[in-house]
């Protein structure tokens, strides 16, 4: 779930940063103010929605790998929780070895969440002095706003249908009070609200607050587009910006009078208007976000083929109850990552891993109904360090000891579920591997040790198993 959580917050940042580049394209020079404030509350939706859908391609390019990879570490760093038996999630243990790529990832949802819990801080102590201002203001109601006045050398701002103001300034510039009561009419508080929580989900993306920035500049555009409407001189309206640009309290979640650029108010009231064919350019928005669904496109796994190589291997693995035993292939294998150890007792108990931490569990005893579970979940935990393996030339190998005593219907019993987990395992990393990737795990090696006697019910070694 962790991964998966990390991995929407990549492809949503991937979207944020087109967003981005397409607004400061599309709002350049522009005075369709309402026209480039809904461009971009829209494009926040589809940034969030985007990365929901599930694309696949035929083929994986350059361009996809980095991300492929990408969600392939985070899956390494954080794997399902195994399920037991009784239904209750276990323990699992780091690697005895210290050497795991990915154990730095591990840091990353610490990181995320205290900065995530310190933006959500910032903003709940902004409306407690918020709130604090509104009760001990005086109101003064007015048509669908109503007017909060206070003492404090508080810059004039809206927030929902409150305009907070000066006692002073209410009385003395009615033109700031239409002002905050366009914020009102155009319902800008419901913008910020929206920011405010993006922001906190992406505190760590410079982009978002630049956008947050450049939307509250879209508000001020315009609110002062509106005031000027009203039958307002320009000029006299100018002078007001520039009286009142400097020398008052400002809060982080309103629409306040002067949280613009004075400039760039200026300038954009002195701008001739912009014709509205200019809104076509919205109509480059579709391949853009073609072109980054195709980006988080995922590898298509051709199924029919993976079906049909495993049911190959299983009819040349496969013998008659009588002539398996001796037609085992009893070979030496030398230890490595590649190399997975199942152990059968006298009782038909399966121990997967017995001596290795790869599953967590360390060999711990199940039926051979629960080892294509097991070996799933431990195939794709691990894949990315079997990869490094795969690339030497070495196939995935399964080495499987059992007692003299073992049962024949026991051992076929553990080789389908091996088999079964390797197809399970294969189709979940089909999800994020192309079929290149996949064909070393399915060219799976299955080997045996000579049946021996132990004593114990499970070794502590392979030197105690073969008792040589």
């Amino acid at each position: 779930m962790m991964a998966e959580w990390f991995v929407y917050l990549t492809k949503c940042s991937i979207c944020l940063c087109v967003l981005y580049g397409f607004c400061k394209c599309l709002c350049a020079g522009s005075t369709l103010f309402g026209f480039h404030r809904k461009v971009m509350l829209w494009g926040l939706a589809v940034c969030l929605c985007l990365p929901l859908g599930q694309w696949t391609t035929e083929r994986e390019t350059g361009v996809q790998r980095p991300l492929q990879v990408w969600s392939g570490m985070l899956a390494e760093a954080w794997p399902e929780t195994p399920v037991a038996a009784e239904g209750q999630p276990e323990m699992r243990e780091n690697r005895p070895d210290g050497k795991d790529s990915v154990q730095g990832l591990a840091l990353l949802p610490l990181i995320y969440q205290a900065g995530a819990v310190a933006a959500f801080l910032f903003y709940g102590l902004c409306y407690v002095r918020l709130w604090r201002l509104l009760r001990r203001g005086e109101r003064v109601r007015g048509e669908g706003w109503t007017a909060i006045l206070t003492d404090e050398p508080v810059e004039p701002f809206s927030v929902g249908r409150f305009v907070v103001m000066n006692r002073e300034d209410y009385r003395a510039f009615p033109l700031i009070r239409l002002h905050e009561q366009m914020h009102v009419r155009l319902r800008h508080t419901w913008d910020e609200a929206l920011m405010q929580a993006f922001t906190v989900l992406f505190w760590f993306h410079p982009l978002a607050w630049l956008l947050r920035k450049d939307l509250r500049e879209q508000h001020e555009f315009q609110a002062d587009e509106g005031v000027l409407q009203q039958g307002i001189d320009a000029k006299t309206y100018q002078l007001l910006l520039v009286r009142k640009s400097v020398g008052a309290k400002r809060l982080a979640m309103a629409s306040g009078f002067c949280h613009c650029s004075l400039k760039k108010r200026v300038t954009m009231m002195l701008k001739k208007r912009t014709n509205g064919w200019r809104r076509t350019a919205l109509l480059l928005a579709l391949p853009l976000a073609g072109g980054t669904a195709w980006l988080f496109a995922r590898p298509e796994m051709n199924v029919p083929q993976l079906q049909e190589m495993v049911a190959a291997r299983e009819t040349a693995e496969e013998a008659p109850a009588d002539t398996v035993r001796p037609e085992r292939r009893y070979v030496e294998v030398k230890d490595g990552p590649e190399v997975y150890d199942v152990l059968i007792n006298h009782k038909g108990e399966v121990f997967l891993d017995p001596w290795g931490s790869r599953y967590g569990r360390k060999g711990e005893e199940m039926w051979p109904d629960k080892v294509e579970e097991a070996l799933s979940v431990s195939l794709v935990k691990h894949f990315a360090s079997l990869q490094k393996t795969f690339k030497t030339g070495k196939v995935l190998t399964i080495r499987i000891s059992t007692r003299v005593e073992t049962k024949e219907e026991d051992l076929l019993a553990v080789e389908k579920a091996v088999r079964e987990g390797i197809r399970s395992a294969a189709k979940e990393l089909s999800r994020t591997h192309s079929d290149e990737e996949m064909q070393p795990l399915l060219k799976v090696n299955m080997v045996y040790n000579k049946p021996c006697s132990f004593n114990t019910v499970r070794p502590k070694s392979l030197k105690e198993l073969e008792g040589r």
